[in-house]
């Protein structure tokens, strides 16, 4: 089975679970990288582990997560639009600060959330899948971060130094 087919069969199964999902993967990323925390300005104070299991903005950005992971597996038959998705999210993680050093680590907990959730349906090929997925998104997010930075730094460059972007 192709890479596309493999994220496909899994993924209903996986968009059932979610929601929980989705509350695994905030808890999971700050449990292992505790300095991910630091990008989000509305709890990056919050000490208390168990106190940001239950935080609203950190269970809405996983639902917000969890449906570009959506977009994304029902745009990989699609490459110019998917592209474009992530090469804007990544744009828009530059106004958040949010550097693309930390990319790299929701794919792999993403994986772990996901794995029990598809219980016997979980594979080495599917894992393959997901691993190789994630690699291209945080590629692009990353291409879109860094084109966002160098459009920033010309937009505040003297008018005289600005490069056509």
């Amino acid at each position: 089975m192709n890479v596309t087919g493999c994220l496909m069969s899994g993924s209903q199964r996986l968009m059932d679970g979610c929601f929980c999902c989705s509350r695994c993967l905030g808890n999971r990323l700050f449990e292992t990288h505790p300095e991910c925390k630091d990008v989000f300005f509305l709890f990056r104070d919050v000490q208390d582990l168990e106190r940001l299991k239950t935080n609203r903005d950190l269970r809405a950005h996983g639902l917000r997560v969890m449906s570009f992971i959506e977009k994304t597996v029902a745009r990989l038959d699609q490459p110019e639009r998917l592209e474009a998705l992530a090469v804007e999210l990544g744009k828009s993680h530059y106004h958040y600060n949010a550097a693309p050093k930390y990319y790299n680590y929701v794919g792999a907990e993403f994986i772990c959330a996901v794995q029990p959730i598809l219980k016997e349906r979980w594979t080495t090929e599917l894992e393959e899948a997901w691993k190789m997925m994630f690699q291209y998104l945080t590629s692009l997010m990353k291409q879109g971060y860094q084109e966002e930075s160098a459009r920033q730094r010309n937009l505040a460059a003297s008018p005289k130094d600005r490069l056509d972007l």
